[in-house]
Protein backbone atom coordinates (compact mmCIF):
# COMPACT_ATOMS: atom_id res chain seq x y z
CA UNK A 1 0.00 0.00 0.00
CA UNK A 2 2.56 2.35 0.65
CA UNK A 3 4.44 1.57 -2.56
CA UNK A 4 1.25 2.34 -4.39
CA UNK A 5 0.59 5.62 -2.69
CA UNK A 6 4.29 6.60 -3.41
CA UNK A 7 3.73 5.64 -6.93
CA UNK A 8 0.36 7.66 -7.52
CA UNK A 9 2.41 10.69 -5.54
CA UNK A 10 5.60 10.66 -7.46
CA UNK A 11 3.40 10.55 -11.05
CA UNK A 12 1.40 13.58 -9.67
CA UNK A 13 4.82 15.23 -8.97
CA UNK A 14 6.28 14.34 -12.33
CA UNK A 15 3.02 15.33 -14.14
CA UNK A 16 1.93 18.55 -12.08
CA UNK A 17 -1.74 18.14 -12.13
CA UNK A 18 -3.44 14.76 -13.29
CA UNK A 19 -7.37 13.70 -13.48
CA UNK A 20 -8.56 10.59 -11.95
CA UNK A 21 -8.81 9.40 -15.41
CA UNK A 22 -5.24 9.69 -16.26
CA UNK A 23 -4.58 8.04 -12.81
CA UNK A 24 -6.97 5.66 -13.78
CA UNK A 25 -5.28 5.10 -17.20
CA UNK A 26 -1.89 4.85 -15.71
CA UNK A 27 -2.64 2.80 -12.80
CA UNK A 28 -4.75 0.50 -14.79
CA UNK A 29 -4.29 -2.47 -11.62
CA UNK A 30 -5.99 -0.50 -9.14
CA UNK A 31 -9.71 0.54 -8.74
CA UNK A 32 -10.63 4.56 -9.40
CA UNK A 33 -12.08 3.74 -5.64
CA UNK A 34 -8.55 2.84 -4.78
CA UNK A 35 -7.00 5.76 -6.06
CA UNK A 36 -9.52 7.97 -4.34
CA UNK A 37 -8.63 6.73 -1.34
CA UNK A 38 -5.08 7.02 -1.51
CA UNK A 39 -5.55 10.47 -2.92
CA UNK A 40 -7.44 11.12 0.34
CA UNK A 41 -4.52 9.86 2.41
CA UNK A 42 -1.83 11.52 0.21
CA UNK A 43 -4.00 15.24 0.94
CA UNK A 44 -4.19 14.31 4.40
CA UNK A 45 -0.49 13.96 4.76
CA UNK A 46 0.56 17.44 2.74
CA UNK A 47 2.03 15.52 -0.23
CA UNK A 48 -0.19 16.23 -2.93
CA UNK A 49 -3.51 18.71 -3.56
CA UNK A 50 -6.62 17.36 -4.06
CA UNK A 51 -8.58 19.68 -7.34
CA UNK A 52 -12.10 18.94 -8.60
CA UNK A 53 -11.77 15.26 -10.58
CA UNK A 54 -8.08 14.77 -9.72
CA UNK A 55 -4.65 16.14 -7.82
CA UNK A 56 -2.36 18.60 -8.48
CA UNK A 57 1.50 18.37 -6.43
CA UNK A 58 2.47 20.74 -3.69
CA UNK A 59 3.95 24.20 -4.47
CA UNK A 60 7.31 24.06 -3.93
CA UNK A 61 8.93 25.36 0.06
CA UNK A 62 10.42 28.24 -0.18
CA UNK A 63 10.91 29.06 3.39
CA UNK A 64 9.79 32.70 4.16
CA UNK A 65 8.55 33.14 0.34
CA UNK A 66 5.95 30.00 0.77
CA UNK A 67 2.90 31.63 2.28
CA UNK A 68 3.64 34.37 -0.22
CA UNK A 69 4.16 32.85 -3.21
CA UNK A 70 2.26 29.67 -2.53
CA UNK A 71 -1.32 31.67 -2.31
CA UNK A 72 -0.40 33.18 -5.49
CA UNK A 73 0.60 29.75 -7.29
CA UNK A 74 -3.38 28.89 -6.31
CA UNK A 75 -4.90 31.74 -7.21
CA UNK A 76 -6.70 30.76 -10.74
CA UNK A 77 -4.68 27.98 -11.18
CA UNK A 78 -7.09 26.14 -13.70
CA UNK A 79 -7.17 29.06 -15.95
CA UNK A 80 -2.80 29.47 -15.88
CA UNK A 81 -2.40 25.97 -16.57
CA UNK A 82 -4.44 26.19 -19.73
CA UNK A 83 -2.83 29.51 -21.04
CA UNK A 84 0.67 27.49 -20.03
CA UNK A 85 -0.77 25.06 -22.05
CA UNK A 86 -1.04 27.02 -25.49
CA UNK A 87 1.95 29.03 -24.80
CA UNK A 88 3.91 25.91 -24.80
CA UNK A 89 2.73 25.04 -28.54
CA UNK A 90 4.15 28.30 -29.72
CA UNK A 91 7.57 26.95 -28.74
CA UNK A 92 10.42 25.53 -31.04
CA UNK A 93 13.26 23.98 -31.02
CA UNK A 94 16.80 25.15 -31.00
CA UNK A 95 15.35 28.59 -29.89
CA UNK A 96 16.80 30.87 -27.33
CA UNK A 97 13.89 32.08 -25.08
CA UNK A 98 13.19 34.03 -22.02
CA UNK A 99 10.89 33.00 -19.50
CA UNK A 100 9.35 35.55 -17.07
CA UNK A 101 9.15 35.71 -13.72
CA UNK A 102 5.49 34.65 -12.13
CA UNK A 103 3.04 31.74 -11.20
CA UNK A 104 1.84 31.67 -14.59
CA UNK A 105 5.46 31.44 -16.00
CA UNK A 106 6.09 28.41 -13.29
CA UNK A 107 3.29 26.80 -15.16
CA UNK A 108 4.54 27.72 -18.80
CA UNK A 109 7.96 26.11 -17.62
CA UNK A 110 6.06 22.99 -15.99
CA UNK A 111 4.21 22.33 -20.02
CA UNK A 112 7.78 23.32 -21.63
CA UNK A 113 8.41 20.87 -24.34
CA UNK A 114 11.26 18.58 -23.54
CA UNK A 115 13.81 19.69 -26.11
CA UNK A 116 16.97 21.62 -27.44
CA UNK A 117 16.32 25.21 -25.78
CA UNK A 118 18.48 27.92 -24.52
CA UNK A 119 16.33 29.21 -21.62
CA UNK A 120 17.03 32.79 -20.02
CA UNK A 121 15.28 33.86 -16.98
CA UNK A 122 16.02 35.69 -13.64
CA UNK A 123 13.52 33.85 -12.30
CA UNK A 124 15.36 30.96 -10.12
CA UNK A 125 12.56 28.58 -9.21
CA UNK A 126 11.61 28.61 -12.51
CA UNK A 127 15.37 27.73 -13.26
CA UNK A 128 15.25 25.04 -11.03
CA UNK A 129 11.55 23.61 -12.30
CA UNK A 130 13.48 23.01 -15.56
CA UNK A 131 16.34 21.76 -14.52
CA UNK A 132 15.11 18.95 -12.71
CA UNK A 133 12.25 18.43 -15.01
CA UNK A 134 13.57 18.53 -18.56
CA UNK A 135 16.64 16.99 -20.18
CA UNK A 136 17.19 18.63 -22.91
CA UNK A 137 17.19 23.00 -22.37
CA UNK A 138 19.99 24.67 -21.35
CA UNK A 139 19.60 27.50 -18.68
CA UNK A 140 20.85 30.70 -18.51
CA UNK A 141 20.49 32.73 -14.95
CA UNK A 142 20.38 36.62 -14.99
CA UNK A 143 21.95 37.74 -11.39
CA UNK A 144 21.18 40.17 -9.22
CA UNK A 145 19.10 41.12 -6.31
CA UNK A 146 16.54 38.76 -5.44
CA UNK A 147 12.81 39.93 -4.96
CA UNK A 148 11.27 37.57 -2.47
CA UNK A 149 7.98 38.58 -3.47
CA UNK A 150 8.50 38.06 -7.06
CA UNK A 151 11.10 35.13 -6.62
CA UNK A 152 12.50 36.63 -9.46
CA UNK A 153 17.07 39.26 -9.02
CA UNK A 154 15.97 43.16 -9.93
CA UNK A 155 19.44 44.58 -10.57
CA UNK A 156 20.21 48.29 -12.17
CA UNK A 157 22.88 46.10 -14.17
CA UNK A 158 20.23 43.20 -15.96
CA UNK A 159 20.07 45.63 -18.93
CA UNK A 160 23.79 45.76 -19.66
CA UNK A 161 23.60 41.98 -19.04
CA UNK A 162 20.49 41.88 -21.78
CA UNK A 163 22.18 43.66 -24.01
CA UNK A 164 24.81 40.57 -24.93
CA UNK A 165 21.81 38.33 -25.37
CA UNK A 166 20.07 37.85 -28.27
CA UNK A 167 16.26 36.57 -27.61
CA UNK A 168 13.75 34.95 -30.05
CA UNK A 169 10.45 35.02 -28.17
CA UNK A 170 10.10 36.50 -24.53
CA UNK A 171 7.22 34.58 -23.05
CA UNK A 172 6.42 37.85 -20.42
CA UNK A 173 3.86 38.18 -17.83
CA UNK A 174 1.67 41.12 -16.49
CA UNK A 175 1.08 41.64 -13.15
CA UNK A 176 -2.49 43.87 -14.95
CA UNK A 177 -4.10 44.81 -17.98
CA UNK A 178 -5.85 48.50 -18.57
CA UNK A 179 -7.29 49.80 -22.01
CA UNK A 180 -5.40 53.36 -21.72
CA UNK A 181 -2.31 52.32 -19.47
CA UNK A 182 -1.29 49.16 -20.89
CA UNK A 183 0.12 45.99 -18.82
CA UNK A 184 1.59 47.05 -16.34
CA UNK A 185 2.95 45.83 -12.76
CA UNK A 186 3.56 47.15 -9.13
CA UNK A 187 7.02 48.15 -9.42
CA UNK A 188 9.48 50.30 -10.78
CA UNK A 189 12.60 48.18 -11.16
CA UNK A 190 10.35 45.59 -12.79
CA UNK A 191 8.84 47.71 -15.64
CA UNK A 192 12.60 48.75 -16.33
CA UNK A 193 13.74 45.31 -16.27
CA UNK A 194 10.86 43.92 -18.48
CA UNK A 195 10.88 46.31 -20.98
CA UNK A 196 14.75 46.03 -21.16
CA UNK A 197 13.75 41.96 -21.93
CA UNK A 198 11.25 43.07 -24.63
CA UNK A 199 13.95 45.35 -26.08
CA UNK A 200 16.46 42.31 -26.61
CA UNK A 201 13.21 40.22 -28.08
CA UNK A 202 12.65 39.66 -31.95
CA UNK A 203 8.76 38.25 -30.50
CA UNK A 204 7.08 38.76 -27.18
CA UNK A 205 3.96 36.61 -26.31
CA UNK A 206 2.25 38.14 -23.05
CA UNK A 207 0.64 35.26 -20.84
CA UNK A 208 -2.30 36.69 -18.93
CA UNK A 209 -5.03 35.30 -17.29
CA UNK A 210 -8.49 36.78 -17.45
CA UNK A 211 -9.17 37.85 -13.98
CA UNK A 212 -5.86 40.82 -14.31
CA UNK A 213 -7.61 42.40 -17.29
CA UNK A 214 -9.10 45.71 -16.56
CA UNK A 215 -6.53 45.93 -13.43
CA UNK A 216 -3.91 48.52 -13.23
CA UNK A 217 -0.82 49.23 -11.24
CA UNK A 218 1.19 52.23 -11.03
CA UNK A 219 4.12 50.96 -13.67
CA UNK A 220 3.21 50.62 -17.38
CA UNK A 221 6.06 48.16 -18.67
CA UNK A 222 4.20 47.90 -22.31
CA UNK A 223 1.78 48.48 -24.45
CA UNK A 224 -0.24 46.07 -27.07
CA UNK A 225 1.48 47.35 -29.93
CA UNK A 226 4.35 46.07 -27.92
CA UNK A 227 3.38 42.71 -27.93
CA UNK A 228 2.88 40.32 -30.81
CA UNK A 229 1.02 37.73 -29.48
CA UNK A 230 -1.42 37.59 -26.01
CA UNK A 231 -2.17 34.21 -24.76
CA UNK A 232 -5.16 33.82 -22.17
CA UNK A 233 -7.99 31.84 -20.56
CA UNK A 234 -10.74 32.66 -22.61
CA UNK A 235 -12.75 34.65 -20.05
CA UNK A 236 -11.42 37.89 -21.10
CA UNK A 237 -14.01 40.52 -20.77
CA UNK A 238 -15.43 40.85 -24.37
CA UNK A 239 -15.02 44.69 -24.58
CA UNK A 240 -11.38 44.00 -23.67
CA UNK A 241 -11.05 41.31 -25.99
CA UNK A 242 -12.20 43.17 -28.83
CA UNK A 243 -10.29 46.17 -28.44
CA UNK A 244 -7.25 43.76 -28.43
CA UNK A 245 -8.00 42.29 -31.31
CA UNK A 246 -6.74 44.92 -33.78
CA UNK A 247 -3.32 45.60 -31.95
CA UNK A 248 -2.04 42.27 -31.21
CA UNK A 249 -2.76 38.66 -32.13
CA UNK A 250 -4.72 36.79 -29.42
CA UNK A 251 -4.58 33.06 -28.18
CA UNK A 252 -7.97 32.78 -26.46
Amino acid sequence: MTERREAIRKFIEARGEVSIGELAEHFSKWSEMTLRRDLAVLEKSGSIILTRGGARRMPYRYGMLEDIYSEREQRNHEAKQLIASKAAQLVEPGQGIYIDSGTTAMAFANELPDCNLVVITAAPNIALEIAMRKEKPSIFMLGGTLSRKEISVADPEIPAQLEKLNIETAFMTASAYDEKFGFTVGTQAGAIFKRAVMKRAKKVVMMLDSSKSGGLLPFTFAMPEDVDILVTDGAMDKNIAAGLENKISLVL
